[in-house]
């Protein structure tokens, strides 16, 4: 559960949260199982924050640093992440579904086998993931994306 000193924090804003990281870097800011959907959190700076388990549905997390940030089994669905960081951020479980990336650029995530274990994405960004890394000139990934089967989940 959510440290309640934290959750202070996410009342106050963005820059209360921001001051609070920078001025304590040995403390892991705590919001897991947080309640976060819809809430304007652009330009958040929680590097190696505990969002486990926080529901972030439909906010707004563009050009937040979230590196090495815990978010497994976090809802992030339809939030906007244009810009933010999740260098060795833990995704797994996560759901990715409908997640807005920057639309020119690839996300700056790190594809790590264990980070994506159990991740929702939705079709289209597996997609676009696979576009990225058809664009290496000496091979060339074919593939067919089919729903899987209930049981097979």
């Amino acid at each position: 559960m959510a440290d309640p000193e934290h959750l202070a924090l996410v009342k106050q804003g963005v820059e209360a949260i921001n001051s609070f990281a920078a001025r304590n870097p040995d403390v892991t800011l705590d919001l897991s199982e947080a309640d976060l959907s819809g809430m304007s959190l652009s330009g958040l700076r929680v590097q190696g924050a505990n969002l486990a388990g926080a529901n972030l549905e439909g906010a707004d997390l563009s050009r937040a640093l979230l590196n090495a940030t815990n978010l497994t089994g976090a809802n992030l669905r339809c939030a906007d992440v244009s810009g933010a960081s999740f260098h060795r951020a833990d995704l797994a479980g996560a759901d990715l579904d409908e997640v807005t990336f920057e639309p020119e650029y690839p996300p700056r995530l790190c594809i790590h086998e264990s980070s994506f274990e159990g991740v929702r994405w939705s079709r289209d960004r597996v997609e676009a993931f696979l576009r990225m890394l058809n664009r290496n000139r000496d091979w060339e990934i074919k593939y067919e994306i089919v729903a899987k089967q209930p049981g097979n989940r």
